[in-house]
């Protein structure tokens, strides 16, 4: 969520009541905004529109950093003979490049700093080719004792289980018809499993994925949101297309939605 202090005078007590609870609560829908605050949900939404026609509120996509078992990970880049400018331009590009929420300079030649990714090796790459000063770089996934109070096992998962687990969820999302098509892909060593939901156009209003977490039989199941025409962009990006030639189709509402997945799919393969 993203907050202007430009045009705060303007806010109401009711307003300010709303930015503080998307702000706890970013993922809420308007009707459930309508219910805590006690108005409308054309309230909430007239309210909502008029925020972000002033520009004290601006459209976001939620990302919530948990515990990926296997996936998160502390990172230390060894920099030799580096100034500060270059330092600052290599925290800049990883914060922004990366799913990386902190990096620190300790003053030692040491970048520090936690990572969400399940690409170490194209990491450690990209960023040995595009900063000619790093010597080393290290990574070590953290393991978290809980998840929202809930005891994480570390025991590994089959494939077969991660797929049962996949279909589970993938039931649940499809009863919704909004939902054309669903796809996934699972990974043993990380106990976890990924869906994308693809809905029609009309039911997802965002330029980007939208996402959330959860813990289920011990699995970390992360699941996006979006449409077909998001999932296509993502094929430009080459980090997101090796994303994309991981998937399987495990959902279909039609035919129709079936052959346009799957020409997505072969195209990802090609590129």
């Amino acid at each position: 969520m993203t907050v202007s202090t430009d045009s705060i005078e303007s806010v109401t007590e009711k307003d300010r009541e709303f930015i503080q609870l998307l702000i706890e609560h970013p993922m809420l829908t308007n009707a459930q905004i309508a219910r805590k605050l006690g108005l409308s949900r054309q309230a909430v939404s007239e309210r909502r529109k008029k925020l972000e026609g002033e520009g004290v509120i601006q459209r976001y996509v939620y990302w919530n950093i948990i515990p990926k078992l296997g996936l998160t990970k502390h990172f230390e880049i060894i920099v030799d003979g580096a100034q500060e400018k270059e330092i600052e331009e290599l925290s800049e590009y990883l914060i922004t490049n990366w799913k990386v929420p902190f990096a620190w300079f300790s003053g030692q030649k040491v970048v520090s700093g936690i990572i969400v990714t399940e690409q170490e090796k194209l990491f450690t790459k990209i960023i040995r080719d595009e900063f000619p000063f790093v010597k080393d770089i290290k990574l070590q996934s953290i393991r978290f004792k809980k998840f929202l109070g809930q005891q994480i096992s570390a025991e590994k998962k089959t494939s077969q289980h991660l797929h049962e687990i996949a279909k589970k969820e993938a039931m649940k999302l499809s009863k919704k018809k909004s939902i054309e098509a669903i796809l996934f892909a699972s990974d043993p060593q990380t106990n976890s499993v990924r869906l994308i939901a693809l809905k029609n156009r009309r039911f997802h209003p965002y330029e980007a994925m939208t996402s959330y977490d959860k813990i289920f039989e011990n699995v970390y199941v992360h699941i996006n949101h979006g449409t077909y025409e998001i999932l296509r962009k993502m094929i430009n990006n080459k980090r997101k297309r090796e994303l994309i030639r991981t998937l399987k189709i495990i959902f279909v509402r039609n035919n129709s939605n079936e052959r346009r997945v799957r020409r997505l799919l072969r195209l990802a393969h090609h590129i």
